[in-house]
């Protein structure tokens, strides 16, 4: 398998176009001048599902990943090389331009709350470690907390008891999730109490994506059908439980259906290899690092200053502006960061060497 797939980097592209839609048109209606006006259209009203596409392209690339890195520290230390540097961008930089978008809907950050993004731990580990409250800069943020415990429970399961054991443990993780809250309803016992707390904690419920992504790989890795069609069903199961209602759940399976489809069909593949979908999945990681309490913070000022301007074009400039700022970090910025971490490290490893 080519280790370049540019069609996983358009489909990160539609996920991260999706996710803006979302937050510009149907995540904010109370705030925004256009008010509701495009929430109840589809595209904008599920273009949450940008996120469960992130994360089955995350499965699908993982174990990938896990079969080129021979060991758990090295494989750690690389998921963490490869998030932190634009995190850390991302986060300095929404921390010092806060008090110009004093519109944002997360309200004015305090410096600890740059806590949670910095280290990939929810900030309700860190309330509960230093005994006050603390938040995520950017809502958006919950998804990489999500991702990095992936990668902890994939890597220690790939490792330690084998490659054989990733699919299967995924799934089981992801069915346990499903099982204690079905219990939930007619059973209230400390134990089960426990056992919610422990999915809930591990971020389980999502691991259905994470294990059909890996299972989408193990399909186009070995060309058998069998891997496709349990992936297919295991979506379905995702689709099922995160979906709130019929219409978002077969919106989630369609969604699904592309990344799918996208791994059998040429036509798809040469779509989503398109230069616009490559750019914008180039810069998906900063920009939805950035884009939402800004994005939304332009809109409102745009709203007071431009009362005449058609509503549906308010979003528009703010998304410029910060998919420039997205680009600037993801091909400059970020990997002066990156190496700068890589030259530290080496320091550090000759020292204790010496």
């Amino acid at each position: 398998m080519q280790s370049r797939l540019e069609y996983l980097d358009g489909l990160r592209g539609i996920a991260i176009l999706l996710v803006l839609s979302f937050h510009a048109y149907a995540r904010w209606p109370g705030l925004v001048p256009y008010g509701d006006t495009y929430k109840g259209f589809p595209l904008f009203q599920l273009g949450w599902l940008g996120v469960e596409l992130f994360f089955l392209i995350s499965g699908f690339v993982i174990f990938m990943t896990l079969d080129k890195i021979n060991n758990f520290n090295t494989f750690i230390y690389k998921r963490w090389l490869r998030l932190f540097p634009a995190m850390f961008l991302a986060s300095i930089l929404i921390y010092l331009t806060s008090p110009f978008f004093i519109e944002r809907p997360a309200g004015k950050p305090d410096l600890i709350d740059l806590l949670p993004g910095l280290t990939f731990i929810e900030p309700e580990w860190w309330s509960y470690i230093l005994k006050t409250d603390i938040s995520s800069l950017e809502g958006a943020f919950w998804s990489l907390y999500v991702e990095f415990k992936f990668y902890v429970v994939s890597g220690l399961i790939y490792y330690f008891l084998g490659r054989k054991y990733l699919v299967p443990s995924l799934f089981l993780l992801f069915i346990f999730s499903i099982m204690v809250y079905s219990f939930q309803a007619n059973n209230d016992s400390e134990v089960l109490r426990c056992m919610i707390d422990i999915s809930d904690n591990l971020s389980l419920k999502y691991f259905g994506w994470f294990c059909a992504g890996s299972m989408f790989y193990l399909y186009k890795q070995n060309n058998n059908e069998t891997y496709f069609l349990m992936a297919l069903g295991v979506v379905t199961l995702s689709s099922y439980i995160t979906a709130p209602y019929f219409h978002a759940m077969i919106a989630a399976f369609l969604v699904s259906g592309l990344f799918a489809l996208s791994l059998r069909l040429a036509i798809i593949q040469k779509i989503l290899s398109n230069r616009l979908l490559i750019f914008f999945g180039f810069v998906s990681y900063p920009l939805y690092l950035i884009h939402e309490n800004a994005m939304i913070s332009m809109v409102i000022k745009l709203g007071v200053h431009l009362p005449e301007l058609e509503p549906l074009f308010y979003p528009f400039l703010p998304v410029f502006i910060l998919v420039i700022v997205s680009f600037f970090i993801a091909s400059s910025f970020e990997s002066k960061v990156k190496n700068l971490i890589m030259i530290l490290n080496r320091k550090k490893i000759s020292k204790l060497a010496n």
